[in-house]
Order: structure tokens, then sequence, then C-alpha cells
């Protein structure tokens, strides 16, 4: 009793200490959305939590979830300890206290300049407005209109990611295609299951398990799964991510009665990193960065002191130095060429393919640089730079989404040091009009029409579905508005994520639209 009450004192001038010396040690390079290091993180705790009645640990210093300092220790401790990302739970919209809380943590982050980036977990079996098909979907909106559009919420090849938990409490299989047809029909979010049921592939993008600690063993449980995704793989023509999950022990005998793993002095925590390095892990996902009922946490506390942070540090660094490098951007190819003598470039191959198939000349403009190697969100690619766009290879993804579009709408109102949710919104649409609550903008004419008449060839089959425009164009950004452009003269235009229209009426239609050359902008 004398020895923790002693801990009591001198843990948290340890953790002070050493988040100090973490913060001025240089970390290799981090790529959040290359192979991602997550960390799961609580926002619900209160002063009134804290116990060892309930807890076999109690973090040092003891605080609220809904503290500024407190939030800004934890973002400070997590991006020097080489953590990518933080997988924030959400209890939905409705649930005001960890939206708020989840909200905040992002927007502090931002302010202070971390490098840290976010994701959310919806937890649909601890909420009720989240135990539904549509609660689940009209949250799903409420993510991609307030977080994904935030510039630290965190992508996994190039998408924005969802993590779900238990997928029983929702409902089975088809409960779960359910929602994804009708919150994500396309495929645009990465969705990472926590299940070990690999029927769920069918819906979830990727999988992971929460907790590996049933095994005494710290690889066993990695292993195993590891070989059950190359079986999948190789059985279906796949290539789903091998997701690797770290933890330092686990013990909730005191919360629930369930089970203890003794964390061994950190070497099971080394363990588990050291499967994620030798079965060449895409993503690591570390339950937890302060779970205290289930004793998985690496934040500073009482028992432990700095020393899982500090850990944490070490193995994060040989992760990102062991683990394989990304492979090579295969080079393009010379046959298939179109050259284009108004800018000189050349366009090949299936960004040729794609520029004809999609609307050439008038949606995307002419070249204005060569297909070249660029990297993008921390990622190698193929790219090529248009007037209007640019159109970069994406060989891991099935057609047509191995080519994809920049978001150069929201780029260049980003460079001009405009941010786009500052914008005047709406909360609805006028008669003749399209509203996307996504964003809180309408859509009417002559834009409308232009919109709808445009889109990306995903079905094969004539005229453009409302997926397919919002494919080629992406959300408004804002209402239609006046603008003085390049040239000088004023124009009503309407800014979207990959785009910006121009009404020019002195021009009869279809020419009445144009689409700015936001491709020369962004090279400005």
């Amino acid at each position: 009793m004398t020895h923790r009450r002693t801990l009591r004192w001198i843990a948290p001038l340890f953790a002070l200490i050493a988040l100090v010396s973490l913060a001025h040690a240089p970390a290799p390079a981090r790529a959040a959305s290359d192979r991602p290091i997550m960390a799961f993180y609580y926002p619900w705790w209160e002063p009134s939590d804290w116990t060892y009645d309930k807890m076999s640990d109690l973090p040092a210093p003891k605080y609220s979830g809904g503290d500024d300092e407190t939030l800004k220790r934890h973002i400070q401790q997590a991006d020097a300890a080489g953590i990518d990302a933080l997988i924030c739970t959400w209890f939905g919209p409705e649930e005001d206290r960890l939206d708020k809380r989840c909200r905040r943590i992002m927007d502090l982050a931002q302010q202070m300049g971390s490098d840290i980036q976010f994701a959310i977990i919806p937890d649909q079996s601890a909420w009720a407005g989240l135990k539904s098909v549509d609660g689940l979907a009209r949250a799903i909106g409420v993510l991609q209109r307030d977080f994904f559009t935030k510039p630290n919420y965190l992508t996994f090849q190039g998408k924005p990611v969802v993590f779900w938990f238990y997928p029983p409490s929702l409902g089975g299989l088809d409960t779960w295609k359910q929602l994804r047809n009708q919150a994500d029909p396309n495929h645009q979010q990465y969705w990472f299951g926590g299940t070990d049921d690999f029927s769920y592939l069918d819906v979830y993008d990727a999988l992971y398990y929460f907790d590996i600690t049933w095994e005494k063993s710290p690889g066993a449980a990695m292993t195993s799964y590891a070989g059950r995704l190359d079986r999948y793989n190789k059985a279906n023509g796949q290539s789903r991510p091998f997701v690797a999950t770290v933890m330092p022990g686990y013990n909730d005998l005191k919360f629930r009665g369930g089970h203890a793993r003794d964390r061994q002095g950190g070497d099971y925590y080394r363990g588990t990193w050291q499967t994620a390095i030798d079965r060449n892990a895409q993503a690591v996902v570390l339950t937890s960065f302060n779970e205290f009922f289930e004793g998985s946490h690496i934040e500073p506390s009482e028992q432990y002191g700095d020393l899982y942070l500090r850990l944490t540090k070490e193995l994060s660094d040989n992760f990102r130095t062991q683990v394989g490098n990304p492979t090579p951007v295969p080079q393009p190819t010379p046959s298939g060429c179109q050259t284009f003598p108004e800018t000189g470039y050349q366009v090949c191959g299936r960004i040729l393919e794609y520029w004809k198939q999609n609307g050439g000349l008038p949606v995307f403009g002419y070249p204005i640089g060569p297909q070249q190697g660029v990297t993008i969100e921390g990622k190698p690619f193929q790219a090529q730079e248009f007037e209007r766009n640019r159109l970069e290879l994406h060989p891991e993804n099935a057609r047509p989404y191995d080519v994809l579009l920049g978001r150069l709408g929201a780029d260049v109102l980003a460079k001009q040091g405009r941010d786009w949710q500052q914008f005047a919104k709406v909360s609805g649409a006028s008669s003749g009009c399209r509203y996307f609550p996504e964003t809180g903008h309408s859509l009417c004419e002559p834009f409308l029409s232009y919109w709808q008449s445009h889109g990306l060839t995903l079905d094969n089959k004539s005229g453009y579905t409302a997926d397919e425009s919002l494919a080629l164009f992406g959300l408004p950004l804002s209402e239609p508005q006046q603008e003085v452009l390049s040239d000088g003269k004023t124009y009503t235009v309407q800014w979207f994520e990959r785009a910006r229209f121009e009404s020019h009426p002195e021009n009869a239609p279809p020419y009445n639209v144009l689409l700015g050359l936001l491709g020369v902008e962004m090279k400005k």
C-alpha cells in the first residue's frame, strides 16, 4: 500500500518528464495514410469514474475527458509516442457529450499544428440512436458533412476511415449490407470491421481484432489471423490488408469479472509489435490509448508511470524502419498515347482511356504536365495534371476506381486561404433544386442541369445517375456566389469538391456553364 501511494505522486512527475523528452526526440517520417498506427481513444471519462473499485490502475493525473488541457496533453503524448491517429469513440450526433469531445480534440490538434489524425468509431452497441440501419445511416451522413471534411481526418488508401465494433450488436451480414448500400453505396469510405468472421469482407474493406489477449502468446492470435487472411485473399483474388493489433496487456476483472493478461514488464507489448513487423502489417491498431476499465491503456498511470508511452515510441519507430518499403510506382508505357500540340504533352494508357470515357476536353481540359510519380497523402502514385483536374492512377483498386480525381475545388480554396466551411449554408432547397445535407448547400439552375448531364461512367449505361455526377464533381462547398476570376471579370460561380462551376450567360447552352481551370490555378 505504501508503494502504491508513493507511485501516485511520483508517476505524474515521471510522465511530465517523459512527455518533454518524447516531444523533443527525433522521429522517423510518418505517413498516416501509408501504414498507419491507430490507437483507440475514449473521451468519455469524468472525475467520478476514477476508482480502484472498478479499475486495476488509474491515470496520472486523473482528469475529465472534456477538459481542453487534458485533450491537449493527450494529443502531445500520442504524437510524441509515434501514433498516427486516434480512433475516437462516438455515440452519434444525438449524444452531445462525446460528439462535442471528438470534435473538440480534432480542432485542438489542428490549432496546435499536430500531425495527429483522427477517425471515428460509432459505437452502435452502446447508444440507442445507433442501433438501427436508418440511425447509423443518418450518423454517417453527419460524419461525411462534419468530420470527413476536416483536414486531420484519417484516410486510408485515399478514403476516409470508419471503424466498427462488434457487428452482431446491429444485426447479421444482410443488415450490414443494407447499411453499406444505404450509407456508402459506392464504397467511397474505408470501413474497418471488428470481427474475425471473414464473410463480413463482403461489407467491410478490412478486418481487425479488438482484443487479442485471450491468447497467452502475444503473437498467436495475429499469426493465426494473418494465415487465414492469406488463404482468403488467394482463394478470392483479393488483396485485403493485414491489420495487426498490438496491446500492452488486459485486466477487466474488477469491472466485469472478465480476464487478465499480465504485461510482463512490457514484454507482452513487445511481442505483439514484433508480430506486426514479422507479418509486414499494412496497418496497426493499438488497444488502447486510455481504456482503464479494461486495463489496456498506454497513457501514463499510477502503476506504470510513462513506461508504455516510451515503449510505444520505441516500438512504433521499429515498425516504421523494419516493415517493407512501399511498392515502387510503375512507370507509364509509351504505347497507346495521344499528343496534344496545344500544350505539348502526351496522355497515355489508362489515364487517356479514362479522359476519353468521362468527358474529355470540356470536363478535364488539356494536359498541363506529364504523367509522373507524385506523393499524395504520404503514398506514391502515378498522376497527371490537366487544366481542370488531376487524374491519379490507383492500381490497387478495381475498375472504374483505379483512376481517381483530385479534390481540386477544396484544394484551390485552401490555397486561397478560404475555409469553405465558413461559407453561408442553407437549410433546404427551393423548388426545382437539389439539396445536399452533407455540406448544407443546394444546387439550382443553370448549374443543376450541367451537374445532371455530366458524370463518371460507372455502370456502362447511357445517362448519368446522381452517384455518377457526385463521383465526378463531389459535393457542393458553396452556394452560387459572385467572384472576380483571373480575367478580372465578375462571374456567378459555385464551388464543389472537385470543380468550380462558372455561369456564362453570354454563351448558348451547353456552353453557358463552364468548369474553372483549377489545375492551372493550382500550378500558379
